[in-house]
């Protein structure tokens, strides 16, 4: 059974190939046609017609009444000189003569060969006469006129040893002068050689006969059209699927989705579809902009496979990662956090990618103050950390938020209007008296630690003693510490927050990331003291697949009732 499920996953593996580079083998496929098509094009139509002879016993000269002494010792060296007899200057010069004043302009080519019977056997006493010529005609006549001219030569090539022999025989006869001479048997037995000798001569006949004349042939024997198209349709074929797997083993894409746990010994806890290509500046989180949509609905299953892996119990803060940049870890990070929240969860997102921080534009939040500021001890904690309320908490995922923004340079409010509604939100800031709020920020659900400004020596803040008591600060307030770390194959950061957090998420975009990445991942991963908790694939084939029946929708309610939420 295991070595049937092994053979079934191979063939499966190669109909993947095959799908994957299917554009590449059809253009290949129709490429090779094209080329065989030209080809045909290129070439002259050949016609054949053969003419074919049979070999008949020749008298025996000794004893010219008798036909039995011929042996097929003596017949196959005969036959096996005919190609060169058919072919020679006497019988080609013949056959020129018996041509003339017919149209034979096209050329043709005179071969002899051994036709072979319906059974597919051939016959040593049967010889043909094959002439191959651009014009049909001219191939049958010089079949014919070939062959004539052979037979001819072959009864004149006979006439003339029967000529030799009569000669010779009668100077013998001369010899014998006186009649005591000629009454003696060598004598007679002379006298009845050349008797023979002429009666020979006299019926003289070839040793062939034509039996079946040439026909004019109706269609060319070359090209082979389907022949050649067949072969060219294999060799394309052969050429691309050669091609295919060879570029399938110099392709370092991620693919096998399979094999990538298998590598990175974790599970795949969520699966994204592809990211937007809108800068971060102008990005927004799909749990509040569409809350409706594939990834609103990808980050829920995200937070619920989470929920198995001890998020609630003993896992407190979560490390997000990735290999290299704009992988979405900082998009994972901040609709994560933001779907906790929305299901009951006291969550606190912090930025701890101090290079390149993304967390602020994806929140809408200022960046003025934040985690590097509490790292050099420019600011206490409850000024950097940004508070954000959200009305309507629970399962529904459909309140309109808050975000509280509190820093040095003043307080704000960001109010998200429309989300939930089946409506794109609206953002836009409000001042904090007018929003009514005391700024506090407490009891918020959600509240955002931005990185604040770029530090000269990220890498030490990273790995300082200070950023490890901040989480755990963070922790005893909340159910939930997200950091959103660099990259781990760019910088050291990541591996030096590692020790700070409970466990580590994983981002692996199969759009940016290669194999060889994977493996240097890998190898980071190993030496992370925290607990791996999965990955999450970013642009897979079933988050761009998925179709979720259950949205949000307006529902036609009569005038002056609440509108439903729609989400079954």
């Amino acid at each position: 059974m295991a070595t049937d499920s092994a053979e079934g996953l191979a063939v499966l593996g190669y109909i993947a190939v095959m799908s994957r580079w299917r554009w590449l083998i059809a253009a290949i496929l129709v490429a090779c046609l094209a080329a065989g098509f030209a080809y045909l094009r290129t070439q002259t139509p050949l016609y054949s017609a053969t003419t074919k002879l049979l070999y008949v016993q020749p008298v025996t000269i000794s004893n010219p009444l008798v036909q039995g002494g011929y042996s097929q010792a003596y017949q196959q060296p005969d036959i096996a000189t005919i190609s060169a007899m058919v072919t020679s200057s006497q019988v080609t010069e013949a056959a020129f003569k018996l041509l003339k004043g017919k149209d034979t302009s096209a050329g043709y080519f005179i071969n002899a060969t051994q036709p072979a019977d319906s059974a597919g056997n051939s016959s040593e006493s049967v010889i043909g006469v094959e002439a191959v010529s651009a014009d049909p005609e001219a191939a049958a006549l010089a079949a014919n006129a070939t062959a004539q001219a052979f037979v001819d030569w072959r009864r004149d090539s006979r006439g003339a040893q029967v000529e030799e022999a009569l000669t010779a025989v009668k100077a013998a006869l001369q010899t014998y002068s006186n009649s005591s001479a000629r009454q003696s048997t060598e004598y007679l037995q002379l006298r009845q050689s050349e008797q023979a000798l002429e009666l020979q001569l006299q019926s003289l006949s070839s040793d062939f006969m034509i039996t079946v004349p040439a026909t004019v042939p109706t269609v060319p024997f070359s090209p082979r059209t389907r022949h050649t198209l067949a072969l060219a349709g294999i060799m394309g074929l052969a050429l691309a699927m050669g091609l295919a797997f060879l570029l399938e083993q110099l392709d370092t894409r991620v693919r096998d989705e399979r094999q990538m746990m298998e590598l990175l010994q974790m599970p795949a806890l969520g699966h994204l579809p592809p990211l937007s290509r809108r800068s971060a500046e102008g990005a927004e989180v799909q749990m509040l902009s569409n809350p409706s949509g594939p990834m609103a609905e990808a980050i829920r299953v995200l937070r619920g496979n989470l929920s198995f892996t001890g998020v609630d119990d003993d896992v407190h803060a979560v490390l997000i990662t990735s290999s290299i940049r704009s992988e979405g870890k900082s998009v994972t990070a901040s609709n994560l956090a933001v779907s906790m929240a929305l299901a009951g969860q006291r969550v606190v997102l912090v930025d701890g990618d101090f290079r390149r921080p993304r967390v602020h534009s994806y929140m809408r939040v200022s960046n003025v103050v934040g985690l590097s500021s509490v790292l050099a001890r420019r600011a206490v904690l409850e000024d950097a950390v940004i508070p954000v309320s959200l009305e309507g908490r629970g399962d529904g995922d459909v309140a309109a938020p808050d975000v509280l923004a509190r820093g040095r340079a003043g307080a704000h409010v960001m109010s998200a209007a429309g989300a939930g509604r089946g409506e794109e939100p609206t953002f836009r800031y409000l001042s904090l008296h007018a929003a009514g709020g005391s700024g506090s920020g407490s009891d918020a659900l959600l509240r955002v630690l931005p990185s604040g400004p770029l530090p000269p020596n990220p890498g030490e803040m990273a790995a300082s003693q200070r950023f490890g008591e901040i989480i755990a600060e963070l922790a005893q307030t909340a159910d939930l510490v997200i950091v959103d770390a660099p990259p781990i194959l760019e910088v050291g950061d990541a591996a030096a927050m590692a020790s700070r957090a409970d466990g580590v998420l994983f981002v692996v975009n199969l759009s940016r990331v290669r194999w060889p990445m994977l493996e240097r991942s890998q190898a980071q991963l190993e030496r992370f003291p925290c607990r791996k908790l999965g990955m999450v694939v970013v642009a897979t084939k079933q988050a761009r697949r998925a179709g979720y029946g259950y949205e949000y929708r307006a529902a036609s309610s009569p005038k002056g009732s609440p509108p439903s939420d729609g989400h079954m």
